[in-house]
């Protein structure tokens, strides 16, 4: 009512991270906040006293870009689970009020999981799409959306380089929403795809114009987009 701070908390800092910032997610007085060094943290709305913590970081690490611990999208909050995946190759579900886990995927994220009864959708930054079994984990099935869609790039995608260079580079697809028994993600080729949610089969694809790294809501029949050029797209 006010606008006065109430009370702050301070994460570990970490120099290297996405240049982007998660949200917390609430249910009833927990807040659930992802932080920039991989930490997932229960806090008490009221006076924002820690109930646990939990690092979503791989012990073993493959290559530099793993190093980044980032938890970039929202963590989802869902009839008692919290749902978060992080950039260093963590998927997990952890109970709400305990803070322990449940079980935990090499899924290596940057967007936001999307809870639906008892499954699970996330894609990771390669663009394989997965549909998980929310109490155990294990796959219903995986789509690669970037399979067929690869553009030749320059090295690591940034242009340039020689021709010895130049490798095929796969879309970065938005998080995914549930619409109409349809998963909807854009990517940042301007593509918008409808992914059937029972078998995985991609069923339409619309041209957006435009690169979309936001994930996208619905509306009644309406999902809205926000491209990366600040442009707002609606499609039936």
């Amino acid at each position: 009512s006010t606008g006065k701070e109430g009370w702050t908390y301070q994460a570990l800092t970490e120099p290297a991270r996405l240049l982007a910032a998660s949200s917390p997610a609430v249910s009833g007085d927990t807040v659930v906040a992802a932080f920039g060094s991989g930490e997932l943290i229960a806090l008490r709305a009221a006076n924002g006293n820690d109930l646990w913590s939990e690092a979503l970081s791989r012990a073993s690490r493959t290559n530099a870009l793993s190093e980044i611990r980032d938890i970039a999208g929202r963590p989802v909050i869902y009839q008692g689970d919290v749902v978060a995946v992080s950039h260093s190759g963590v998927l997990s579900s952890t109970d709400l009020r305990t803070g322990q886990t449940r079980w935990t995927l090499p899924i290596t994220g940057i967007t936001t999981p999307w809870v639906a009864g008892d499954v699970i959708y996330v894609v990771d930054r390669a663009g394989k799409l997965y549909c998980l079994a929310r109490e155990t984990g294990l796959a219903y099935w995986v789509r690669d959306l970037g399979e067929g869609r690869e553009k030749r790039g320059g090295f690591l995608g940034f242009g340039g380089g020689s021709d010895a260079d130049r490798a095929k580079v796969k879309p970065v697809w938005s998080s995914p929403i549930l619409a109409a028994g349809r998963l909807l993600l854009a990517s940042n080729t301007g593509e918008m795809v409808a992914v059937n949610a029972r078998t995985g089969e991609v069923e339409r694809s619309v041209n957006l114009g435009e690169s979309v790294t936001a994930g996208p809501i619905a509306l009644g029949e309406t999902v809205y987009f926000v491209t990366d050029e600040a442009r707002l797209i609606a499609v039936r």
